[in-house]
Parts: structure tokens; C-alpha cells; sequence
């Protein structure tokens, strides 16, 4: 039977929303960049349907018409491995978790390109803003192992206690800079990040919470958790590249050329 597949525009359109990243909060990676044939670039991602694009395939809805199946809202930008990885695993990878994965995802990018951060960025490549303070913030993250430690090894509670000190730290920092440098805006930034986490969690006891598959208020915690690394990923490796501050292997575990 033939499939309903995105147009060639569509499929343009979903990897310029996600910025060519993948969308799945656990995964890194860029799907875009340079071609060892200098007059050519290379796309690693995919164009992947929510609700597939026929009878056979994963999380097909027959209640959908062909032009909804094809239609952007069926469709999340992810790398070829998560594609894969999300139709052969589709009872784990239910359509309304794939919806809000590319919510939240398409949300984390509208967030680092807001005309602040970009700015931000642009002095700081040119090395207008204070290096020694842009090392002691890259310091105060290598610190925290909330950061990159695997999920099942996380105590929720301990997690919030180092992100709240984090943030402290953060705001420290800032007491240091003129409110209108490039470097205050990205720590700005990295404490909003820590501040939309919380949010995300706050009505869960953290306190007991223990790590549990199938435990809705678990799985919650540890999407936000994932969310979080991402954002900060994509940040800590843009003002790290600004001043060649080299990255703990830690740290560059979540950055988005990392894997």
C-alpha cells in the first residue's frame, strides 16, 4: 500500500524547527554539517511521522485522512538512530510522547535563538565579555553531577539540591557583570533553564522518588532532567568554543556534537 509521506518542504521545514538536532531529549546529536566534498553538505536526519504513514507501520491511526498523515503536525525532526530505534520500540514510544518531545524541543530552540542569546553569542565569539568569568562559569557546571550522571543512578531530591546551588552560583556570578554584558545574558539564560526544570517537577515529591520505568511522576522527572542536560548542552558548548576552555569529558557528554 503506498504510504503518505511528508512533502520535500515539509520534511525542510521540521529540520529547520528542530535547528537539524535531534528532537529525543536523551539524544544529541546535529544531523547537519560539512561533506568531505567541499561543494556539498550532509544530512544525517530524519523526517520521522508520528502516527505512521501506512497500515503497517508503527502507531498507524486509521481515523487519519492521507493529507493529515502527511501533514506537519505528524512529524518530529530526529536522527536516523532514534528513527529507527522509535518505530522498532513503538509500545515505548507511544504518539503522544513523540508530540511532546518535538513541543519541548521545538520550545528549547526557540528559547537559544531568542535575539538576546543570539547577540550574546556574536560578542562573545568576538571576545568582548570577561574570559576569566566565562572559565569560572564552565568550573561551577563541571561540578555538578546532576548534569551527566545516568538517570537511574539519580536521586531526584539530590538533583534539585545541586541545581538550586547551581543557580546561587549562577546568580553570583552575575552580581559581577554589568546587566547589560553578552556573559550576564547567557547566565540569564542558564538560570531560566534550571528555573523551567523546576517548574516541571515541582509537583512531584522529589524526596522519595526513586527511579521507577513505570512510575508516571519518574518518567516526568527524568524527561525534564533530559530536557534540562540539552539546554545547557547547547549553551556550556557555544561559550566554551568562544574562549577554547576545554570541556571535562563530563561535561562534553552533553554537549550537541558529542555523540
Amino acid at each position: 500500500m503506498a504510504r503518505d509521506e511528508f512533502s520535500a518542504a515539509t520534511k525542510r521545514t521540521l529540520a529547520a524547527r528542530a535547528a537539524h538536532f535531534c528532537s529525543n531529549p536523551y539524544c544529541r546529536k546535529l544531523t547537519a554539517g560539512p561533506s568531505s566534498d567541499e561543494n556539498r553538505s550532509l544530512v544525517t536526519g530524519h523526517a520521522a511521522h508520528i502516527h505512521a504513514a501506512s497500515p503497517a507501520g508503527p502507531r498507524f491511526d486509521s481515523s487519519q485522512t492521507a493529507d493529515e498523515r502527511a501533514h506537519i503536525s505528524n512529524g518530529l525532526w530526529l536522527c536516523r538512530e532514534c528513527g529507527d530505534i522509535i518505530d522498532k520500540d513503538d509500545s515505548s514510544h507511544s504518539a503522544a510522547l513523540l508530540r511532546q518531545w518535538k513541543t519541548d524541543h521545538e520550545a528549547l530552540i526557540s528559547e537559544v535563538r531568542t535575539r538576546g542569546y543570539s547577540e550574546s553569542l556574536a560578542l562573545l565569539q568576538s571576545r568582548q565579555v570577561e574570559p576569566m568569568i566565562a572559565k569560572r562559569v564552565i568550573a561551577a557546571l563541571e561540578d555538578r553531577r546532576a548534569l551527566w550522571q545516568t538517570f537511574d543512578a539519580e536521586f531526584p531530591d539530590r538533583v534539585r539540591q545541586s541545581l538550586d546551588q547551581l543557580r546561587s552560583r549562577l546568580v553570583d556570578l552575575r552580581s559581577e557583570l554589568d546587566e547589560r554584558s553578552p556573559l550576564d545574558q547567557i547566565l540569564l539564560a542558564l538560570t531560566k533553564t534550571i528555573h523551567i526544570f523546576f517548574n516541571a517537577v515541582e509537583a512531584s515529591d522529589l524526596t522519595t522518588l526513586r527511579c521507577n520505568s513505570s512510575d508516571p511522576e519518574w518518567r516526568s522527572f527524568s524527561d525534564a532532567l533530559a530536557t534540562l542536560r540539552k539546554s545547557v548542552g547547547l549553551q556550556i558548548f557555544n561559550l566554551a568554543n568562544a574562549y577554547n576552555v576545554k570541556l571535562s569529558d563530563d561535561l562534553k557528554s552533553i554537549s550537541p556534537l558529542s555523540t
